[in-house]
């Protein structure tokens, strides 16, 4: 298989990264929802190039659709998150999550600070990882047995 340098993903290309078919990604640029971002003339028979953060915000695209989330509705707010994908690159990501309650998405910067992203204001949000958490309690314990469909299990608490 002959792989070529380049700094920009086709149309086809970026359906398949994505997950999302081709015909849905021509919609998202049609509406106006995901434009590639590299340049190319606006035309017919001008090819699309979309950059690695345009692919990346067509995969977050696909996910919210997965779950059932109307991307036309969430409109604004992914035109919104356009202003930070430049910064998505293989290196680097601007911010660490996608949160949304079905109709705003925010957009998790760090450990704490989390924007809304049409209106651009920030809140504070304090998220438990519960498999940390979870974690944290088993390394305590000495689990002897478990027994997986009940979910009880036999232990010692660790002294110290």
């Amino acid at each position: 298989m002959k792989t070529e340098a380049k700094n920009f993903f086709t149309a086809n290309e970026a359906a398949r990264l994505s997950g999302l078919t081709r015909t849905m990604l021509d919609y998202l640029c049609r509406t106006k929802i995901s434009e590639p971002t590299m340049a190319c003339k606006r035309g017919k028979g001008c090819r699309r190039h979309y950059s690695f953060g345009d692919v990346v915000l067509l995969r977050s695209i696909a996910r919210l659709l997965n779950a059932g989330i109307s991307v036309l509705r969430l409109k604004r707010a992914l035109q919104s998150l356009r202003k930070h994908h430049p910064d998505i690159t293989p290196d680097s990501l601007p911010g660490t999550h996608l949160i949304t309650n079905g109709r705003k998405i925010y957009f998790r910067r760090g450990s704490h600070s989390v924007e809304e992203l049409i209106t651009g204001q920030f809140s504070f949000a304090f998220v438990v990882e519960l498999e940390k958490v979870k974690s944290e309690v088993l390394k305590q314990l000495d689990v002897k047995t478990v027994r997986r469909n009940t979910g009880e299990f036999n232990y010692r608490v660790r002294s110290g």
